[in-house]
C-alpha cells in the first residue's frame, strides 16, 4: 500500500519516538564502565608470592573476588611501587592495588582514593637471633636498615634514624629479603597490618621478629587504599560498597 506524504511523515515521527526511548545501558545506570569495557586493569607490584602471609597475595585475592562479583576480567599490570599511585590519574590502569597509603602528597587530579581497607603501623624486621639485642631504631647506629624506595617505611626511617644508621634503598622487598638472608642487612623497615576494626592481621611466622612498633605519625592511622581512575565510571562507588561489606583479608 502506498502512503501519502502526510502518512509517511507520521510513520517516520512514530519510529523516531521509539528510537529515542529505547533504553541504553550506560554509566548513569550504575554499571561499571572501565577503560576497556569488561576488563578491569589493575596495577600490582608482583604476581609471585612467597607465602600465605604476603600482603600482596591478600590484595590480589580481594580484587579477584570483587572482579568476579562484577563479572569483570582482570588484566594485571606489574609495576614498581614508587609512584604507582599516579598510573590511575594517567588512565593507564583502572585500579592501583599496590598497597598505597593515603598520604596527601600522593593525591593527583584524574584519580580518587577508595575507602581504606586496612591500616598499618611501622616496625623493623630483625633476625630472631638478634631479639633482645635491638629494641629501637636508635640501636642500629653503625648498622644497615633496608627500605623500599617510595614506601612509607622509607619516610619513617629517613625521619627517625639517628646519624650513623646506614640506609640501603631498593626497588622491591624481594631484593631486600635476599640481602637480609645473605647477612648484608641488619633490619628491614616493614609494617604490622591491622584490620579496620583494630585486629592484628598475622603477617609472619615464627621465623620473623618485628620490633619498634609505632605509628608513622603519632596518633594518626596510616590507612591503605586503592587508587581509581576517574575515567572508570562507577568503579569507585561499587568498590567502596564492596569494601564496606567485605572484610580484608578474605
Amino acid at each position: 500500500m502506498r502512503l501519502t506524504r502526510r502518512q509517511g511523515f507520521r510513520a517516520a515521527l512514530a519510529l523516531a519516538s521509539v528510537i529515542v526511548f529505547v533504553p541504553v545501558l550506560h554509566a548513569d545506570d550504575g554499571n561499571i564502565v572501565t577503560l576497556t569495557p569488561g576488563v578491569l586493569t589493575v596495577a600490582v607490584t608482583r604476581d609471585e608470592f612467597m607465602d600465605e602471609y604476603d600482603s600482596q597475595l591478600w590484595i590480589r585475592r580481594y580484587v579477584e573476588k570483587f572482579a568476579a562479583e562484577q563479572e569483570l576480567t582482570i588484566e594485571w599490570v606489574i609495576v614498581p611501587f614508587n609512584e604507582s599511585w599516579l598510573l590511575a590519574s594517567r588512565n593507564e590502569v583502572d585500579l592501583v592495588a599496590t598497597n598505597v597509603a593515603n598520604f596527601p602528597d600522593r593525591a593527583s587530579p584524574g584519580a580518587t582514593w577508595s575507602s581504606p581497607f586496612l591500616y598499618e603501623r611501622r616496625a623493623l624486621r630483625i633476625d630472631p637471633d638478634d631479639e633482645g639485642r635491638y629494641e629501637h631504631i636508635g640501636d642500629f647506629i653503625g648498622k644497615t636498615i633496608g627500605v623500599v624506595s617510595g614506601m612509607a617505611a622509607e619516610r619513617d626511617v629517613d625521619r627517625r634514624a639517628p646519624e650513623g644508621v646506614i640506609v640501603k634503598r631498593a626497588e622491591s622487598f624481594e631484593e631486600l629479603y635476599a640481602e637480609f638472608d645473605a647477612g648484608q642487612l641488619d633490619a628491614i623497615a616493614e609494617a604490622e597490618y591491622y584490620s579496620r576494626d583494630g585486629e592484628v592481621i598475622p603477617s609472619h611466622g615464627g621465623d620473623v621478629v618485628l620490633i619498634d612498633h609505632h605509628d608513622l605519625y603519632p596518633g594518626q592511622r596510616e590507612e591503605s587504599i586503592f587508587v581509581i581512575s576517574d575515567a572508570s565510571k562507577n568503579l569507585l562507588d561499587v568498590l567502596n560498597d564492596f569494601i564496606a561489606r567485605t572484610r580484608f583479608p578474605l
